[in-house]
């Protein structure tokens, strides 16, 4: 699930649209009131998206996505005149005043794109695959056939593709 973060300078702001994003189905993981309290949150769950206005006390938005880039999509909410000012390359615009509807809508298509974006497998999968492919290719297939029969066995018994693998390696399948 994709993590999502809350940060406005002003406390009664972040319960109002956190309570606006659980309505809409969306849980909250954590509302901050400072640029510093989004960092740690961040290195906490490592990933995810921020709501947020576009300056906090201690630095700006632009500023903050630099520091969290890779890690985080931004939705910078504002003015027309504050948005302006918003420029990097992970940064979403959302003009204020929106409605519930416009919130929501690009909440969800930040939270597509963050799951797009993320590794499907980690690397130690990436390695209990490659470890399979490489005992069948011994066996005599080529590498895109090694692939295509632990897709296709995984997809027959219903597995994951690593779990597939890590039969191959056993010699259980």
């Amino acid at each position: 699930m994709t993590r999502i973060i809350v940060a406005f300078q002003d406390e009664a702001i972040n319960q109002k649209l956190s309570l606006a994003l659980r309505q809409a189905g969306y849980e909250v993981f954590r509302t901050c009131m400072s640029a510093g309290q989004v960092m740690r949150a961040f290195s906490e769950c490592q990933n995810g998206i921020l709501v947020c206005g576009c300056r906090f006390p201690d630095r700006t938005v632009n500023t903050l996505a630099e520091d969290l880039e890779g890690k985080a999509l931004i939705l910078a909410l504002g003015r027309a005149d504050q948005l302006e000012l918003c420029e990097h390359r992970d940064l979403f615009k959302l003009r204020l005043p929106a409605g519930r509807g416009e919130l929501s809508a690009a909440v969800e298509m930040l939270v597509q794109l963050n799951q797009k974006r993320l590794p499907r497998r980690s690397a130690g999968e990436n390695e209990l695959v490659e470890r399979a492919k490489a005992l069948m290719m011994a066996r005599g297939l080529s590498e895109q056939q090694a692939h295509r029969t632990l897709q296709q066995t995984s997809m027959r018994l219903r597995i994951k593709m690593t779990e597939a693998a890590r039969r191959v390696i056993e010699d259980t399948l």
